[in-house]
């Protein structure tokens, strides 16, 4: 496998950006946002373009845009879409996610958003139902103004598929000409190379397994030889964490501004004024093997009650929503999700069964009685209350029209289209893996959330599972979650972390400059940054020691004039090694070269294999690492059988 070379280009002048139609009309097509929110909005989208290749200036470089969960990092993607199209772009991709709703819900978004049934700007193009890909490409690169759009599944398979078309001998010159983008959606999401620290005890890189997301994702860029990879996430420990000579590194970074109305982490867990948690005993805390539960718990029948009656509220009576949804999320497993989603269905059929009885029916009476204190909990922030009578005749009507979904990959009930969440007056969603990071739970009010760990929690992975943040102002005084104890400080403590590197981030324009200044990175006790597979250890000890040549037949003109400098740099400083015999091939010489001039030579020479990428970044990563702690300040440089051949042509 190639790799692009690894060369950052010049980037935008952000004056020289311009603001052409297709962001004007998309902008006025969002009509819900005020002129000050689309400023920031074009604002922050000009300020990551000025950070990406120029259009068919040959190199590329990677940039991160870090948000908050659930708060419109689509909204700026689309808007960086639209201005890379009135800048000369001519392709954008999109890695959707690992999961089909995901790939479904953005190709949606930027069908709806761009108009791309409706006019001449954009072309989504699905690659996976032409066998004439190539030739459609290719037609309209060469004779249309469209702008080619590819939402595609973040799946090795997929994005093979997509670089292999790129490289097809009909697009390689084509493909050299075009500006092109890369969003990463949920960056920190599969695209890394999760086998770094199981790799660490192996003795050759050959050896390693890398991950195949993270393998197709170095292809597709090999592909694009003038192309710009942007990371949108909310969690970007992964990304600051992983070495700073991987590919997939940024280099630049954008802090996106929330929304007008945003209720994220601050509000939920900082709030003084409204208390918006609830916690879960930890006897009702499931567990498969430790504690697996035989019948409801109490505080999933209080979450299922009080969520009942804010649809019977808030849809039925005040008509403030069209619908209502609750989420519940246990753990991973679709036995788990299976179970919940039958107590959930279970239980309210009972309730609607008993319910509907007579008035005067002692068991009608103790069911309705129990509705009681969620009543009471669910209306404690609310102005114009209809009285507990009046909801009490609306919700059996709302439990009718309250469905329950099982939300996984086997045997669950939400088709590939999604959830036509207009349908019903309440949604109730069971599931894990698939409600995680990305995918948007419509209104969600209720959240049912007793998955946690027994150990650490990863913060990142905790936090991309607050899909009840977002723009919630408008029914926030019925917003419910229900949490662990443990999960309530991990929240709390994560809060406190989010802020404090956003603003660090905030201070400095580069990535190289934060890392240098900032302690941002720095979590309370309860807390990992991130998961351990993407980071590398025991490296030293197991790979870098003997000898190893180092082939790169790619990039093999780029890595020549580097040494060709390098050497010519270092004229009058080499000393020939004794004892050579008269043996021309082994007459060497050497010199001692500063560690810094040093690593800067060697993050410059290009690879196109993932085990040499890998090799020389650990080798630089270790370098540092006896510059910083064992105060190595030269390394002895070695020009091989320098006389075997004229200078020129070794060089």
């Amino acid at each position: 496998m190639a790799n692009t070379i690894e060369v950052i280009n010049p980037v935008h002048n952000p004056n020289q950006i311009k603001i052409g139609d297709r962001t004007v009309a998309f902008m006025q097509s969002q009509t819900k946002l005020d002129e000050d929110s689309k400023d920031i909005i074009i604002e922050e989208a000009i300020k990551i373009l000025s950070h990406c290749t120029i259009p068919g200036r040959k190199g590329h470089i990677t940039n991160i845009a870090v948000g908050y969960v659930q708060s419109g990092k689509t909204l700026s993607f689309t808007t960086l879409t639209a201005l890379a199209a009135d800048n000369g772009y001519r392709m954008v991709i999109y890695l959707t996610g690992t999961k089909n709703n995901l790939q479904s819900q953005t190709s949606e978004r930027l069908r709806n958003d761009l108009k791309t049934d409706e006019g001449d700007d954009y072309i989504i193009v699905d690659t996976n139902e032409s066998i004439f890909a190539v030739d459609d490409i290719y037609n309209i690169l060469e004779t249309g103004p469209e702008v080619l759009l590819f939402p595609i599944l973040k799946h090795h398979l997929h994005i093979n598929r997509l670089a292999d078309i790129f490289s097809a001998p009909t697009l390689v010159t084509k493909v050299k000409q075009c500006g092109v983008l890369i969003i990463d959606d949920e960056a920190d999401q599969s695209s890394f190379n999760t086998y770094a620290r199981k790799n660490a005890s192996k003795p050759e890189w050959e050896e390693d397994d890398f991950s195949r997301t993270y393998s197709s994702i170095l292809n597709l860029k090999k592909s694009l030889p003038s192309h710009s990879y942007i990371q949108y996430t909310a969690t970007p420990q992964a990304a600051f964490l992983i070495d700073s000579n991987d590919i997939l590194s940024p280099t630049y970074h954008t802090v996106l501004t929330p929304g007008k109305g945003y209720t994220g982490g601050k509000f939920f867990f900082k709030n003084q004024d409204l208390q918006l948690i609830s916690i879960i005993p930890d006897t009702e805390v499931y567990h498969y093997k430790e504690n697996p539960l035989t019948s409801v718990p109490d505080s999933l029948s209080r979450a299922l009650q009080e969520f009942l009656i804010s649809v019977a509220i808030v849809v039925l009576i005040q008509k403030r929503e069209k619908y209502l949804s609750m989420m519940i999320h246990v753990d991973g497993r679709c036995d788990t999700n299976i179970k919940f989603a039958t107590w959930a269905q279970c239980t309210k059929q009972n309730w609607i069964n008993a319910l509907g009885g007579p008035a005067d029916d002692f068991g009608t009476q103790i069911v309705r009685d129990s509705f009681k204190p969620a009543y009471n909990s669910i209306t404690k922030y609310m102005t114009d209350i209809p009285s507990f009578d009046e909801v009490m005749g609306t919700l059996i009507r709302a439990m009718v029209r309250t469905k329950v979904h099982l939300v996984q990959s086997k045997g669950g009930t939400v088709a590939e289209q999604g959830i036509s969440w207009e349908s019903e007056k309440g949604h109730i969603l069971v599931g894990a893996d698939m409600l995680n990071r990305g995918f948007t739970i419509e209104h969600l009010s209720m959240s049912y959330m007793p998955r946690t760990t027994k150990g650490k929690s990863n913060a990142d992975t905790i936090e991309q599972r607050c899909r009840f943040f977002g723009y919630k102002l408008n029914y926030i005084d019925i917003c419910r979650v229900y949490l662990s104890t443990k999960s309530l400080i991990e929240y709390n403590d994560y809060v406190d972390h989010e802020e404090n590197l956003r603003a660090k981030l905030n201070q400095y324009e580069s990535l190289a400059e934060f890392s240098k200044h900032s302690n941002a990175m720095l979590l309370a006790d309860t807390l990992n940054p991130t998961r351990s597979n993407i980071l590398s250890s025991k490296l030293v000890r197991s790979k870098l020691s003997g000898w190893k040549q180092m082939i790169s037949l790619d990039c093999y003109q780029e890595n020549k004039q580097r040494i060709h400098d390098l050497l010519k740099s270092m004229d009058g400083k080499f000393k020939n090694c004794p004892d050579y015999d008269g043996n021309i091939i082994r007459n060497h010489r050497f010199a001692y070269v500063q560690v810094d001039e040093f690593i800067d030579f060697f993050k410059h020479i290009s690879y196109g294999d993932v085990p040499n990428i890998t090799r020389r970044n650990i080798t630089i990563q270790y370098l540092i690492h006896l510059r910083d702690s064992m105060n190595i300040k030269y390394v002895r440089l070695y020009e091989i059988s320098y006389q075997a051949k004229k200078l020129d042509d070794l060089r």
